[in-house]
């Protein structure tokens, strides 16, 4: 029974190393390979093909490899990995072309029987080479008496950028509901500035990227760069004897130190002035700015105002929106027909008889109030001092209003 059992297992051996044995020694076969690349569920006819490829592909990568630069180990020039070039000139170069022309204003105001002394710092940019320098108005309110001039004892000092020592400066004139003032350096010496132009017709569109370059705080020793986008543009509006009023919002919001800085597209030019004038009235993190058009109208104005100031004009202290845009908001809203105020000066003959900005003025003293020439060429022919009755439209309480008051001199 033991020799039964032995040779049977003798048998089930030798089955074995014959089944183990056979295949290998068959010419021109081989065991099958397992391709990492192949699922388990792929057929062996799957498997080889995907052998190939794989094949093909190593060697085309090989060949890939050797051709690289040896100082580029990794492959990170290989084609199709390029880094995008840029159009025009890089920010740092941007920034190094307009800073030297971008100021420092320091405003020291003296102490009164209601304030101790204090001080403003901002920012201005130099337009013209002999030291003219363009800012923010609103900065300087405190610093002015009733009359809108530069208090005694108060003073202007302007920092810039390579040159050690400061420069006293002047008050020329400003534009209160523009936000500008415009500052002139007393005693410049030998020095000449760099100056930027002011385009007349900056391309201003919803979407444009821009940029914000202003004098930094002390104890940065460089920077005072800011970058956002154009958010909204402003209807164009007017002054009551024709000048032009513009404005624009961006996503940069406006610190008081850079309040006065100009603001540069991509290719570097100079579009818009940051405005500070709201910055008492809201919390928010958006900015205004100027656009340079009607920057360069308002120095032009400005620098050609004769000395001594002439008689003093009358006027009502409204701006209103120009003729187009009336014409779409009556449209829209089935105003009736007159002119739209978008802001009533604060102190002004307006502001004393109640108009608030949203009405319609209708008319004056019986005169049909239609363009914008009308209310011009009506306050030429008057008198400070004259009483004037208003008809006026007020949507938010849909009747029309009757208003009196007595014209005011004209303030800047």
């Amino acid at each position: 029974m033991k020799k039964d059992r032995t040779g049977l297992f003798i048998l089930i051996a030798v089955f074995l190393l014959a089944a183990l044995l056979i295949p290998l020694s068959c010419p021109g076969k081989k065991p099958p390979v397992t391709d990492p690349v192949t699922t388990p569920t792929e057929t062996p006819t799957t498997a080889r093909t995907s052998t190939s490829t794989r094949t093909t592909t190593t060697s085309s990568r090989t060949t890939m490899t050797a051709e690289t630069d040896p100082t580029d180990p990794e492959g990170k020039d290989e084609p199709g990995t390029e880094d995008p070039v840029e159009d025009g000139p890089g920010l740092p170069v941007l920034f190094a072309d307009v800073a030297p022309s971008v100021v420092s204003v320091h405003v020291s105001i003296p102490a009164s029987s209601l304030y101790s002394q204090r001080e403003e710092f901002f920012s201005g940019l130099i337009v013209d080479e002999s030291g003219l320098v363009v800012t923010t108005y609103s900065l300087f309110e405190r610093a002015l008496d009733f009359r809108g001039n530069l208090m005694e004892g108060a003073s202007i000092r302007l920092y810039v950028r390579g040159f050690e020592d400061s420069f006293e400066a002047s008050l020329v004139g400003y534009q209160s509901t523009v936000d500008l003032a415009v500052l002139k350096m007393k005693e410049p010496g030998d020095a000449v500035f760099q100056a930027q132009t002011l385009p007349k017709e900056p391309d201003l569109s919803i979407g444009t990227r821009v940029y914000c370059v202003g004098y930094p705080p002390v104890l940065v020793a460089e920077g005072g760069l800011s970058v956002g986008y154009i958010t909204s543009i402003y209807r164009p509006s007017f002054e009551e004897d024709g000048s032009p009023i513009g404005l624009i919002e961006t996503s940069i919001p406006t610190l008081t130190v850079y309040a006065g800085s100009p603001l540069i597209n991509e290719e570097g030019q100079v579009v818009a002035i940051a405005s500070g004038y709201l910055k008492r009235i809201y919390a928010q993190h958006v900015g205004y700015a100027v656009p340079s058009q009607i920057v360069s109208d308002v120095i032009s104005r400005i620098m050609a105002e004769p000395e001594p100031l002439p008689v003093g004009k009358a006027a009502l202290g409204i701006t209103v929106l120009d003729d187009q845009d009336a014409e779409s908001l009556r449209k829209m809203f089935g105003y009736p027909v007159g002119l739209y105020i978008n802001l009533v000066k604060a102190e002004s003959a307006a502001y004393t008889a109640g108009l608030n900005a949203g009405d319609i003025l209708l008319s004056v003293n019986g005169q049909a109030m239609e363009t914008v020439r009308d209310l011009m060429t009506f306050l030429d022919g008057q008198a400070v001092g004259a009483l004037v009755e208003m008809m006026v439209y007020r949507p938010l309480d849909d009747r029309t209003l009757v208003k009196t008051c007595y014209l005011l001199e004209e303030t800047p």
